[in-house]
């Protein structure tokens, strides 16, 4: 019970870290103040607020930040633990993406390992940091939602569930990317065997 406990808080403290950076990172923009902007736009407020604009920036700056949103579907091999198989499992997840800055984006999506009469899945939301804003870019990501486990020949049990993913995007610059990466999926519920968790090795595209 106690690696239970340790291994979940591990997981809530991860998920809310990359959340966390996400949002913070993606709201980062460049100044809108040009050399040439009047003295008296120069000294604006340190806390912008929206609304908040010049009448020379009126026509020239955006108060928002337009996201690119992408579609995204990924597989690959998964292993379980906990889940009374030993088998090589299915790994796939679909979903959305919106890049809302440079480093940050937001996650939707379904996450589902299956095989030899064991099954993982969930739904979440979450958050994804990239540490480069170049072609290829490493990242961290964390989702949060709720889950449901088959477990071989045990039970089935289900609850709230997280996901923490690490990986490397490529062509981050066009407008299809593609990426590799690490997860770590798990239902916040013991069972008779512990509790569930699934670790996946996974090709994507974003599209």
């Amino acid at each position: 019970m106690k690696n239970i406990a340790i291994n979940l808080k591990i997981l809530i403290f991860s998920f809310c870290s990359i959340l966390f950076s996400s949002i913070v990172f993606a709201q980062q923009a460049p100044s809108n103040f040009s050399e040439k902007e009047p003295a008296i736009y120069k000294s604006a407020p340190a806390k912008k607020r929206v609304g908040e604009i010049s009448p020379d920036e009126k026509d020239k700056f955006r108060t928002r930040y337009e996201a690119k949103d992408s579609r995204y579907f990924s597989f690959g091999p998964g292993f379980g633990t906990n889940l009374n198989n030993s088998q090589v499992l299915y790994s796939l997840t679909g979903g959305y993406e919106w890049e809302v800055g440079s480093q940050g984006a937001l996650v939707s999506e379904l996450f589902a390992t299956f095989g030899e009469g064991t099954f993982l899945g969930n739904a979440s939301l979450g958050g994804k940091f990239f540490f480069s804003d170049e072609d290829i870019s490493p990242f961290v990501k964390g989702t949060f939602g709720a889950g449901v486990t088959t477990i071989k020949d045990v039970e089935t049990i289900s609850g709230f569930s997280g996901k923490v993913s690490v990986g490397m995007t490529f062509f981050r610059t066009s407008t299809k990317h593609m990426e590799v990466m690490a997860n770590y999926a798990s239902i916040f519920k013991s069972s008779k065997e512990g509790t569930p968790g699934v670790f996946s090795l996974c090709l994507g595209l974003l599209y």
